[in-house]
């Protein structure tokens, strides 16, 4: 299936919209800043959620990752580490890029990584959370991220 893509003005929105910390914005604002250099490229905005009972399919083909936002739940007290796979269906064991979210004080925290020129990924990508570094047991709803992903075309 295709990558389905918008302009960047309202991935822009969306993602001022979901994030609100200070941090965040100021990473989200550096890459739109860098994105507006380049000629501001069209974009898929992409939020995830229940990665305690699935995988979440951000593109099911070639993309380049440009951000991933990531919040801890609140009320959180068990570690979880968020994993994003360059596969079309399904994130591995061990993620081709990986996140430590910290459960005991950690909750309620808020994340964003940014590849100000696109991390190539040629399949896909795919995000899961797991309790383990290298397992694949799912987070409980209590400890698993939620977020959004800003892709663009490969």
């Amino acid at each position: 299936m295709a990558l389905v893509l918008t302009d960047i003005f309202t991935v822009k929105e969306n993602a001022r919209y979901e994030s609100r910390s200070a941090g965040v914005a100021e990473a989200l604002r550096g890459l739109f800043k860098h994105l507006n250099q380049i000629g501001n490229p069209d974009l898929k905005f992409s939020a995830f959620s229940g990665l305690n009972a699935a995988d979440a399919v951000v593109s099911d083909s070639a993309c380049k990752l440009y951000a991933i936002f990531m919040r801890k739940p609140t009320a959180s007290t068990t570690d979880s580490w968020l994993k994003g796979s360059n596969h079309a269906t399904v994130a591995a064991a061990n993620g081709d890029f990986v996140t430590y979210l910290r459960g005991t004080s950690g909750g309620g925290r808020s994340y964003c990584v940014t590849y100000h020129d696109g991390l190539p990924l040629g399949t896909g990508l795919t995000l899961g959370a797991h309790t383990t570094v290298n397992g694949n047991t799912k987070s409980n709803v209590a400890d698993a991220p939620v977020g959004f992903a800003i892709v663009g075309a490969p």
